[in-house]
């Protein structure tokens, strides 16, 4: 048997570099993971059934008073002399009265903005005492502090737009951005007060409607949970007390009633003027 020598192998040829342009694609990264699905968040919800009653006996009023010769504004006005005389229903219906189409359409544009968000948020009842006791608090205030007659809602709006305050306050770890809502709130305020400073307008009753609007807020305002429901579903409801709630407004109203009754008493004993 012939032992033949093995045959050497080739040398490795060496690899001709591959231009940049020649090379493959990195390969693609994999997709990114679906998002989930949006949350609906459920608030609760109220029609706005007073705010609108309110805007529609204001107009009522205003074209009734207009067609008899302002007799309702003679009959209505805050008029601290008819007040001292015993007409006690001056302290409440200067709310349904208004000035002029001007003052009328400013005013019912302010209540058709923030009164459908207030009555969803505290319900038609809470609305209702907050816009009414505000608005008392304004008479009163106005009545203490001013010997001028006046009519308006001006003071109940701003006892409207100060509930919000207390109701974003109370629920800062449920709602959305409710620094930002309040600071917001806070400069329509002083701007709409600092108007108030001209003459002819009362800025007492604002002051004294704004003041009880929060107060009321403070303890009549809602209290908000969020409660799964399922996966992809939010509601967020109330569990304030409502028992808590009217017997604070009633405590208010109490208070503002004897308010009344002390300046009315002062007044007619020329403590003050």
């Amino acid at each position: 048997m012939n032992n033949q020598p093995e045959q050497p192998s080739p040398p490795p040829q060496p690899q001709k570099p591959v231009h940049p342009l020649e090379q493959p694609p990195p390969p693609s990264p994999p997709p990114p993971p679906e998002p989930p699905p949006p949350r609906e968040v459920i608030m609760p919800q109220q029609v706005p059934v007073l705010t609108y009653v309110l805007l529609t006996v204001n107009i009522l009023v205003f074209l009734a008073d207009w067609l008899t010769g302002r007799q309702l504004t003679m009959l209505g006005a805050k008029d601290n002399q008819a007040i001292l005389a015993g007409e006690y229903w001056r302290l409440i219906t200067p709310l349904f009265l208004h000035g002029g189409i001007l003052h009328l359409g400013f005013n019912s544009y302010f209540l058709y903005v923030v009164g459908p968000q207030v009555e969803r948020s505290f319900g038609s009842a809470r609305f209702a005492a907050i816009y009414f006791l505000a608005g008392l608090a304004g008479t009163i205030a106005s009545f203490a502090l001013t010997p001028a007659r006046s009519i308006g809602a001006s003071g109940a709006l701003f006892g409207v737009i100060g509930a919000l305050i207390p109701l974003l306050y109370h629920n800062r770890d449920v709602l959305r951005n409710p620094r930002r809502q309040i600071g917001q709130i806070v400069q329509v305020i002083v701007i709409n007060l600092v108007i108030g400073l001209a003459p002819e307008i009362d800025n007492w009753s604002h002051a004294g409607g704004l003041l009880a609007g929060v107060v009321l807020a403070w303890f009549a305002a809602p209290r908000y949970v969020i409660r799964l429901e399922g996966v992809n579903r939010v509601r967020i409801e109330d569990d304030s007390s409502l028992l808590t709630a009217w017997l604070a407004i009633g405590v208010i109203g109490l208070i503002l009633i004897g308010l009344a009754i002390l300046v009315i008493w002062l007044k007619r004993s020329g403590i003050t003027s």
